[in-house]
């Protein structure tokens, strides 16, 4: 490999969890119980009707706020149609790109395939550097340093207590509000490019994609520009379109951020690594939190990543089974004395990731 695509060594090694517990052998057990008893009433653990209605109806908003965004008769009108279609495109991603990803939208991986595909075009990230990303390496060992992408921040904030601290992490609460905003922006401008010119996710993981790989990259990032990004800036005054364009990315940044960190970065979460006793299942549940659970419109939103621990320990089932696995879940973890983290409303949520923000950045807290 050569010096520029060469990636450091992570700062702790790969670690093994141990042989599966019986808790997660009464877990996988109960809820393929529950998910048989859901298949015969027409509600199978991948391809769900009610997933693809729910695409379905996410597709038009997007269309629709698109559409008016490109037609906007005046500066409102078109920030108005930028926000309502910041959240149609975060929804796109929760519930549409996501479990096309973990193949769970349609029961064929081909029909997952292409809808991701799609959903690259609409959207603008690279399928491939998102599932290593997310699947290879956060579902794998979620809060392990150097093992989860989604804490690394490129040097701009700390998200582990694993991290060493610097003096630029001082009042990083405040900087991240910032930040989460022009994520998005960094993402599918910078960040994916960069790994593509490098042949790496990160320091520590290489990733070069192959031809084909590269090829279908560059068509999707290519036609996200032509259809997505251009357009409004043909249609609309140049003020209006840079306006809109920011007021979308903004939010739309703002709602990944917040959604995908709330799960894994508060308090009460663990980022020591694995320990010698656990196998992945209690992993996870150390490392991962619900919020939100007990509102229908949250888990409409959020394609079920508001119940994030059944997320992480059935990746592979459509998230419209979230809700009903919820009572199994915490049922097997009484029996067995396994402790699932809940973190209340959104708010609370909210207030207990920027309080681990705050904590994160002061000098007296650092290894």
């Amino acid at each position: 490999m050569s010096q520029s695509t060469a990636a450091l060594q992570p700062p702790t090694a790969l670690q093994r969890f141990a042989p599966k517990s019986a808790f997660w052998n009464d877990l996988k057990a109960a809820a393929t119980h529950h998910l048989a008893a859901e298949t015969e009433k027409g509600r199978p653990s991948t391809g769900d009707p009610r997933l693809k209605r729910k695409a379905a109806m996410i597709v038009v908003w997007f269309g629709l706020s698109y559409t008016a965004l490109l037609f906007a008769p005046t500066l409102a009108a078109a920030l108005v149609a930028a926000l309502s279609l910041a959240i149609g495109a975060s929804a796109l991603g929760f519930s549409v790109f996501h479990d096309a990803n973990h193949g769970t939208l349609f029961r064929r991986a081909v029909s997952n395939l292409y809808a991701a595909r799609v959903c690259s075009v609409l959207l603008g990230p690279s399928r491939h550097f998102w599932v290593y990303k997310h699947q290879g390496l956060h579902h794998r060992q979620p809060n392990v340093l150097g093992w989860d992408d989604d804490l690394e921040t490129r040097g701009r904030l700390r998200l582990s207590p694993a991290s060493a601290w610097k003096p630029r992490f001082r009042l990083q609460e405040l900087k991240a509000v910032l930040y989460y905003g022009l994520n998005t922006i960094e993402w599918l401008f910078w960040k994916d490019f960069h790994c593509l010119i490098h042949g790496r996710l990160n320091d520590w993981h290489s990733l070069e994609l192959d031809k084909h790989q590269r090829v279908e990259f560059l068509i999707c990032k290519g036609l996200y520009v032509l259809l997505f990004v251009l357009p409004p800036f043909l249609t609309l005054p140049l003020v209006w379109a840079a306006g809109a364009f920011v007021v979308f990315h903004f939010v739309l940044g703002w709602i990944l951020a917040v959604v995908f960190q709330l799960a894994h970065l508060t308090p009460g979460m663990e980022f020591e690594g694995v320990r010698a006793e656990d196998d992945w299942a209690r992993h996870q549940l150390r490392t991962t939190a619900d919020f939100a659970t007990g509102s229908r419109v949250a888990t409409w939103f959020t394609g079920g990543l508001n119940h994030q621990i059944e997320h992480h320990l059935f990746p592979n089932v459509a998230h419209t089974h979230y809700s009903s696995l919820r009572p199994v879940v915490r049922l097997i973890a009484e029996r067995h004395g396994v402790q699932c983290h809940d973190l209340g409303c959104i708010s609370h949520a909210v207030g207990q990731h920027f309080s681990l923000l705050r904590s994160l950045g002061r000098a007296t807290v650092h290894t």
